[in-house]
């Protein structure tokens, strides 16, 4: 499992080249897709130590790089596992809320009831 910040840079590499081939990125390029504070160099090293991606080379923020398929079936996977996670939630969110409707429904019908039933 990757750290959001490496996972970050991963896709932002992707969809630079979608082909897997090499592309040229600068740092500052890299750096907008990653969150906040995190390190372009550390990120990389751990991708490239997991062989997601293949760095050629890198030299005054500007990096030659290349997704490799590891990374590429881990990018298709997570996203799969986020498409599977928000479907679930919205599908929790759907049975609460009629579950909720109904209850309330029945709890109004049955005080509805119980006040005609009591007036007599």
């Amino acid at each position: 499992m990757l750290d959001e910040s490496s996972a970050a840079l991963l896709a932002a590499i992707i969809g630079a080249c979608p082909g897997g081939g090499f592309v040229i990125l600068e740092e500052e390029e890299l750096r907008r897709a990653m969150p906040r504070g995190a390190d372009v160099a550390k990120s990389l090293s751990c991708l490239e130590e997991r062989r997601f991606i293949e760095l050629r080379y890198a030299e005054d923020g500007t990096y030659c790089v290349r997704t490799m398929p590891a990374g590429r079936s881990y990018a298709e996977r997570s996203e799969a596992e986020n498409s599977e996670r928000r479907r679930a939630r919205r599908e929790t969110f759907r049975y609460a809320f009629w579950g909720s409707f109904a209850g309330g429904s029945l709890g109004a019908v049955l005080l509805l009831l119980f006040e005609v039933l009591l007036r007599v």
